[in-house]
């Protein structure tokens, strides 16, 4: 589930605490749940910029009553005055919010975004979720070599705080109550290889795998090292 509680950041920070629900408690500040089935896509170019689209559907709260209904009202605020979190962040890295509009303006809701990330430092540090402490709970790279080009993720928070292992059922019921999917596309080029992503069939982009990071993170004892690697000449 895509559960907005606070002002927590979505994108890859969410994901990763979608589905690993230590990291949210971690990472995020719980006051209030605002949920939604939400995709975003990061379209990385050969310079390191990269375009953003976030769309988020069957928006809604899950308190009942007066209190879900203030909590819908903030929320419609916040967004119209773009104090979204992701916003802020992608502001705070360098970036530029090109649209954020509705495409259902009532209960449940919907919204989609659009931005630039003008260079690969920007890139990095939107990509970066730091925990309440201000370090790095998921700290990004970007580096380059020739045609070469690889994103890389570590992943970190302490080993004590790692979920016991969801079930099957348990992770489809977490689908049915709200989805929450981030794709990453590289133009031009195709991917050579990956940790932590599952891969497209034409290579040209990849979804993050919840399912592997929890993996890698009970492996790595609470850290977990993901990439994708792509050769913009693969065309």
């Amino acid at each position: 589930m895509n559960e907005r509680c606070g002002r927590s950041p979505t994108g890859l920070g969410k994901s990763i605490g979608a589905k690993v629900s230590a990291v949210a408690a971690v990472l995020f500040l719980v006051t209030s749940c605002i949920v939604s089935d939400e995709l975003s896509v990061i379209t990385i170019l050969a310079d390191g910029s990269a375009d953003w689209v976030r769309f988020n559907s069957n928006i809604r709260s899950t308190e009942k009553g007066e209190k879900g209904t203030e909590e819908i009202r903030r929320f419609v605020d916040d967004f119209e005055a773009q104090r979204d979190p992701d916003l802020e962040r992608l502001r705070a890295a360098g970036g530029k919010v090109l649209e954020a509009r509705w495409v259902r303006k009532q209960e449940p809701y919907s919204t989609v975004v659009t931005a630039k990330l003008p260079g690969s430092k920007a890139l990095e540090e939107f990509l970066t979720i730091r925990g309440n402490q201000g370090d790095p709970a998921v700290q990004t790279r970007f580096t380059q070599d020739g045609s070469r080009r690889k994103l890389a993720f570590t992943v970190s928070f302490p080993e004590e705080k790692l979920p016991e292992l969801s079930s099957d059922e348990a992770r489809r019921q977490e689908e049915v109550d709200g989805l929450s999917r981030t794709r990453i596309a590289v133009l031009p080029g195709r991917i050579l290889g990956s940790r932590g992503f599952k891969v497209a069939t034409d290579k040209r982009s990849a979804l993050l795998g919840i399912q592997e990071v929890e993996a890698l993170l009970r492996a790595g004892r609470g850290k977990a090292d993901l990439f994708l690697e792509w050769d913009i000449e693969g065309d």
